[in-house]
């Protein structure tokens, strides 16, 4: 069965509509009455996988109206430049955005990212943007994706504090090794390889640790486990 070619006008933000540009063979009405056959022709057109809706997917010629903006008309196309150069060049259509890998400080799993991909849900701000029966759709995980990308959004707008503070982290931790590997250690206190005992992590918050595993072993921890946890998972990265 062809897909439907339909004009999608609901206004809708870039990031909650992933597009894909691709050929469809369609019937040319008004040839097929003149000839009294059917004549078919291949035109370009747009998918709009919208995030949340898992079986509504819009298809609209590349070449139709979106929007008129200041008297003058934009495509679907013009609309999404980007993925349709990508497409006319036969590039890999990429979806806009922060892909939702950059959550995993946060705690998004796995898991979670294949059921937004399963969503149509491709980046962080895609995901930011869900509400209504799109967020509901999502069940049990939808409160948790959207506390993540509440907290997220939250830190890249404390104009990139957390970086600074990762940076800030980066540097303890280096100096840090550096004076474990000069000074003696006190009493029965014990060290990895690096020289890093549990003492160097007094002064770090949960989070700071999670952030230094993290870093140091390219996955943050899962779920909430306990301080003494954390250290030692910290003294084994």
């Amino acid at each position: 069965m062809e897909p439907t070619i339909a004009r999608v006008d609901a206004p809708l933000t870039d990031f909650a509509v992933t597009p894909f540009f691709r050929h469809e063979t369609v019937e040319d009405v008004m040839a097929s009455q003149r000839e009294k056959r059917a004549v078919m022709r291949t035109i370009e057109v747009c998918e709009l996988r919208i995030a949340g809706e898992k079986n509504y997917v819009p298809v609209v010629p590349a070449d139709s109206i979106w929007q008129v903006q200041n008297g003058q008309s934009v495509t679907y196309a013009e609309r999404f430049s980007e993925q349709y150069r990508q497409f006319k060049t036969g590039g890999a259509q990429e979806a806009s955005g922060t892909p939702l890998q950059e959550l995993s400080p946060y705690g998004i799993t796995p898991a979670q990212i294949s059921l937004c991909r399963a969503m149509k849900i491709h980046s962080i701000e895609a995901a930011h943007s869900l509400e209504g029966h799109a967020l509901k759709a999502l069940g049990v995980q939808g409160n948790d994706l959207k506390r993540m990308t509440a907290a997220y959004m939250a830190n890249l707008a404390r104009g990139g504090q957390v970086e600074s503070e990762l940076e800030q982290l980066r540097r303890q931790v280096a100096e840090l090794t550096a004076a474990r590997k000069t000074s003696p250690l006190s009493g029965n206190e014990e060290a990895n390889d690096d020289g890093i005992s549990e003492a160097s992590f007094d002064e770090m918050s949960d989070d700071q640790i999670k952030a230094y595993i993290r870093e140091r072993s390219g996955s943050a921890p899962r779920g909430n486990p306990s301080r003494e946890t954390l250290v030692r998972m910290a003294l084994e990265a």
